[in-house]
């Protein structure tokens, strides 16, 4: 019983304050008194007890109407800062000339016991200096030393936390400015295990060289930095802003790789990048690979996207996988009326309506999940009946892993040809407003039955008939951190301590985060064109042997030493570098920043797709004969060997009426 109510006044607001105001009080009635001895060496002469009489309660109120106009009392004393002492001091400075106005118009005569009179010429003005200069002490210093008594144990509690945790050898070189670093090392008893032992502070600013940061020694000029890695045996260094930029700190990596020393890379988010969700608000994370692409954050057109979006009805095919999840996340940001997922994986439709079901609720937006296959037209159908109809559908359900297409390719043309067939077909029949399909820069002169696949998908879409449906699909490359991508796989291999394997040395992908290829895919959707493909910038191609390089030297490893790198060969269907045009293939800026449109297409001179004919190749399982088939209509097609003469004509013995 006495625990809850002792727990009762701890967490009552009401008592708290109550507490504070009686510490104000009591402060500025003791400083005033105090400032009283002080002046006259604790022996006030009479007149003066009756000048403290007859003033104490007007100069209480005053220095009291002030603290509480300030607010002094509604402040947490253990996050007391030095924006609070400014304030403080105003408010005190406020109070001393509030007193000062109150005793000149009391007044001018004071009659006191021994008959003397007292006018303000005769008020010992020194008194409500040394008034200000105590409450100052009591205000500022009590507050802080409660602030230093709850930090104190907590941070020796993390220091000891470390220490059993066996990394009190953690030692950090912080690399940017001074005012980052005054930031992180002011509240760096909240992290500390995160932390360590900060050894130095690296600037790129040379006046800071040799100056010194609560005990830190600051160093100039991020071309030093492997001499002092070396020099301060730092194990680890954190990047603070405005270091964290891509050239920055792939200058630094690298220059610690020539000299082959490992180190624990770590960064300290930006505000910015906190508040657009593209990272928590934990304090430090790793440096992943996303922040070495030399690529300019993209802004997404609000206005656009949310006019396109706002208050309608989304479906999102393949809702549970990588791009299809990160479309939901983000079409919920603008709120539509209704949001459909659509996913034929129980456990991925699960998980994203589990993770995204709370924010529904809050921005007022109806979620319905339904597990479905996109070769059924019926369940298509039904799902979009369930919601009263569909505004924007995003088609991303595909399969998409080109070494396990080849091998099958019946499922392959199945999923991404017909299932996009039957989408686009439902979607015309109910009434859609636009349809976008997710494709890839492997549909560009494609060497895999995945790529041809998502070829014969775009073409499918552009041969359609008018409909009051706007059809449309957005071609990018790779994105980094998807199922099934490098990244993650190299991050496995990693942490098992290697080997780390690439297929060639000078493979080379297009990249961009899923975050960014999403936004842009939102972006192109909203441009009002039909049939038409859209081109993401993709920026520069990245070679994965060095992207699998640079990720061990993030880990804090040394490759070939730590971890080995390993060439396996290509796997039948990969290329060593990916396209986004083919020569014949011509791209127009729109007025959106980084997208492009395909003016027109070679597609055009061969002849449409025959559904008939690719039933009956699926229908007989005829794996070579759905390569004839997709190598005939598709310009560039590198799916058959070079010596198969490309006649551009449809195989006779395959064609059916549809």
């Amino acid at each position: 019983m006495r625990k809850r109510v002792t727990r009762f006044f701890l967490e009552s607001t009401a008592f708290r304050r109550c507490l504070a105001i009686l510490f104000h009080l009591v402060g500025i009635a003791g400083c005033y008194i105090a400032a009283h001895g002080l002046r006259f060496d604790f022996e006030i002469p009479p007149k003066h007890w009756i000048s403290l009489r007859e003033t104490f309660w007007p100069v209480v109120g005053s220095y009291f109407a002030c603290v509480l106009a300030f607010g002094l009392y509604r402040g947490l004393w253990r996050f007391f800062t030095l924006r609070d002492c400014v304030v403080t001091a105003f408010a005190l400075g406020a109070g001393t000339v509030l007193s000062t106005a109150v005793i000149f118009v009391m007044p001018r005569t004071v009659e006191g016991e021994s008959g003397v009179s007292l006018t303000f010429a005769d008020f010992p003005r020194s008194v409500l200096i040394l008034t200000f200069m105590l409450l100052l002490l009591w205000e500022i210093g009590t507050r802080g030393m409660v602030r230093m008594l709850r930090e104190g144990p907590k941070w020796r509690r993390q220091v000891r936390r470390r220490q059993a945790s066996g990394e009190e050898g953690k030692r950090v070189l912080l690399v940017g400015n001074p005012e980052e670093a005054d930031n992180l090392l002011r509240g760096r008893h909240r992290f500390a295990a995160e932390l360590g032992s900060v050894v130095g502070i690296l600037s790129e600013r040379r006046e800071h060289g040799g100056s010194q940061l609560r005990g830190v020694r600051i160093h100039a000029g991020l071309e030093n930095a492997p001499d002092l890695v070396e020099s301060l045996r730092a194990t680890s260094l954190l990047f603070l802003p405005p270091c964290t930029g891509p050239q920055r700190i792939r200058a630094v990596v690298d220059s610690l790789a020539e000299r082959k020393l490992s180190c624990d890379y770590r960064v300290l988010p930006s505000m910015d990048e906190i508040a657009s969700g593209r990272v928590d608000v934990n304090p430090i994370r790793r440096v992943a690979i996303e922040d070495l692409l030399p690529r300019v954050p993209y802004r997404l057109p609000f206005d656009v996207v949310a006019g396109k979006i706002r208050g309608k009805r989304v479906l999102v095919s393949g809702a549970g996988g990588s791009i299809g999840s990160e479309i939901a996340r983000q079409v919920l940001k603008f709120r539509p009326q209704t949001l459909v997922l659509f996913e034929i994986s129980e456990f991925h439709l699960f998980e994203i309506e589990r993770e995204i079901s709370p924010a529904a609720r809050e921005a007022g937006v109806r979620l319905i999940a339904r597990t479905g296959d996109v070769k059924s037209a019926e369940h298509l159908r039904k799902s979009i009946r369930e919601a009263g109809g569909v505004d924007l559908f995003y088609h991303a359900a595909a399969y998409k892993h080109v070494d396990l297409m080849e091998r099958n390719p019946v499922a392959c043309f199945q999923n991404n040809v017909i299932g996009t067939q039957q989408a686009a077909e439902v979607a015309a029949q109910e009434g859609v407003g636009d349809f976008v399909l997710i494709s890839t820069d492997k549909a560009v002169r494609p060497t895999s039955l995945m790529g041809a696949s998502k070829r014969l998908a775009e073409r499918l879409i552009m041969e359609r008939p008018n409909s009051e449906t706007l059809f449309k699909a957005v071609r990018f490359g790779n994105v980094l951190g998807s199922n099934g991508s490098v990244v993650p796989i190299f991050r496995s291999q990693i942490e098992r301590g290697g080997p780390v394997t690439v297929t060639s040395p000078g493979v080379s992908r297009f990249f961009m985060t899923i975050p960014e290829a999403v936004e842009l895919v939102l972006a192109a959707g909203a441009i009002d064109e039909d049939r038409r493909i859209f081109v993401l910038e993709m920026g520069e191609a990245v070679r994965i042997d060095a992207l699998a390089r640079r990720m061990i030297e993030l880990s804090g490893l040394v490759p070939d030493v730590d971890i080995p790198v390993v060439y396996t060969g290509l796997k039948r269907g990969e290329k060593e570098q990916e396209e986004l045009l083919t020569d014949d293939e011509g791209v127009v800026r729109t007025d959106l920043d980084r997208i492009w449109v395909v003016k027109k297409s070679e597609d055009g001179r061969l002849p449409p797709v025959d559904l008939g004919a690719l039933f009956e190749l699926i229908d007989a399982a005829d794996e070579e004969g759905l390569r004839s088939y997709a190598h005939a209509l598709i310009r560039d097609s590198r799916l058959l060997p070079d010596e198969v003469t490309k006649t551009g004509a449809v195989p006779e013995a395959r064609r059916v009426d549809s």
